[in-house]
C-alpha cells in the first residue's frame, strides 16, 4: 500500500504547516519537515533560524499526536539561498518516493521560499519529463499553498502603537526606562511605516554578488539521447562562441568527422533545447552563444 507524503519547508509558520492534515482535508501517513541545520547564534539571522527550530519541535510533536509519521530533513544555513544546490537534493527526495509508489504533496507556504520553491519546481519538472515512465504520476504529485487566516504582525502593529501613545503619557515622570521604551517602539513603528514588515535586501544571496534567486522555469519535455549527450558536453564548460566552435568541439571529443552535416545535426539538438529551456543562446552579431541554461545545470546534476 502507497503511502501519502508531506514535503513540509518549515519557516515562522505553524497552523498552514499542519491544519488541512490535522482537520482532515488532506490525508497524510508521514511528512517530512525541511529546516535549517546546526544551532542558532544571536545575530538576526539566527534569530530567524531559532524561531524555525521552535516551529520544527512543535510541529514534530503534534503530527506524532496525530499519529503521522515524521522524519525531519536538514539543510545547512549557507545552502538555504543555493537554489542550484537545493533543487537536486528536491528531486532527488521526490522521485525515490515516486519510485516507492508513494503520492507526493508538496506545501509552499511557508519561509524560506528557495526551498518551497525548489520542492515546487522539482515536483512540476518530474511530472513533465516523468509521464513516459509513470503514466499517472499527474494524479501523484501536488503542489498546494496555505493561506493564513490572520497576520499577527498587523495586531502586533496596533499593540505596538497603543504602548507607544501610553509612553508619550508617561514621559512626564522623568522616568528614563519609559523614555527609552518610548524610543524603541517609536523608531520600530517607523520603519516598519517606511519599509513595510522586511528592510532592506541581503546582498549576495546567491554567491555571485547578485540580491537576488532567479527560479528557472520548468523544462519544456523529454531529452532525447542526442540532446543529453550535449548537455553532458556542455557542463562545466562556459560558454561557446557560436554554433560551429560548440559542434567542433564536441565532434572533437566524440571521435566524430566535423562538417556541415554534424554541425547542422549540433544546430538542431542545441535550438530544441532552447525551447526546452537547458540552454541559454544569445545572439551575438552573426552567431549563437550557447551555455546551460540554470534549468540544464540542474537537469545534469539530477540525472
Amino acid at each position: 500500500m502507497s503511502d501519502r507524503v508531506h514535503f513540509i519547508p518549515v519557516g515562522f509558520d505553524f497552523d498552514r504547516l499542519i491544519r488541512p492534515i490535522s482537520k482532515g482535508e488532506m490525508e497524510a501517513d508521514r511528512v517530512v519537515l525541511l529546516t535549517h541545520k546546526g544551532e542558532p547564534d544571536d545575530d538576526p539571522t539566527d534569530r530567524a533560524a531559532q524561531l524555525a527550530k521552535n516551529m520544527t519541535g512543535k510541529l514534530e510533536r503534534t503530527f506524532e499526536l496525530i499519529d503521522i509519521e515524521v522524519e525531519i530533513e536538514a539543510v545547512n544555513l549557507e545552502e538555504m539561498y543555493e537554489y542550484e544546490t537545493l533543487y537536486p537534493k528536491a528531486h532527488d527526495y521526490i522521485l525515490e518516493e515516486i519510485k516507492k509508489g508513494n503520492e507526493v504533496y508538496v506545501n509552499i507556504s511557508s519561509m524560506p521560499r528557495t526551498v518551497s520553491f525548489a520542492f515546487a519546481t522539482a515536483a512540476d519538472s518530474l511530472i513533465a519529463e516523468k509521464q513516459e515512465e509513470f503514466e499517472d504520476i499527474r494524479d501523484h504529485v501536488h503542489t498546494y499553498y496555505v493561506a493564513p487566516k490572520e497576520y499577527l504582525v498587523l495586531e502586533m502593529l496596533d499593540v505596538l502603537e497603543d504602548a507607544a501613545e501610553a509612553f508619550d503619557e508617561l514621559k512626564e515622570y522623568e522616568d528614563l526606562r519609559v523614555h527609552q521604551h518610548y524610543e524603541a517602539i517609536t523608531d520600530i513603528l517607523d520603519r516598519v511605516d517606511e519599509s513595510g514588515v522586511t528592510e532592506g535586501a541581503r546582498e549576495d544571496l546567491d554567491g555571485d554578488g547578485h540580491m537576488f534567486v532567479e527560479f528557472p522555469s520548468s523544462p519544456g519535455s523529454n531529452v532525447k539521447e542526442f540532446e543529453e549527450h550535449v548537455l553532458r558536453f556542455l557542463k562545466g564548460k562556459g560558454t561557446f562562441e557560436s554554433t560551429s566552435e560548440l559542434a567542433e568541439a564536441l565532434a572533437e571529443e566524440n571521435g566524430e568527422e566535423y562538417g556541415e552535416s554534424f554541425r547542422s545535426r549540433v544546430q538542431y539538438n542545441v535550438s530544441n533545447l532552447d525551447t526546452k529551456g537547458y540552454v541559454t543562446r544569445r545572439d551575438s552579431g552573426n552567431r549563437h552563444e550557447t551555455e546551460l541554461s540554470t534549468m540544464g545545470r540542474m537537469w545534469v546534476e539530477t540525472h
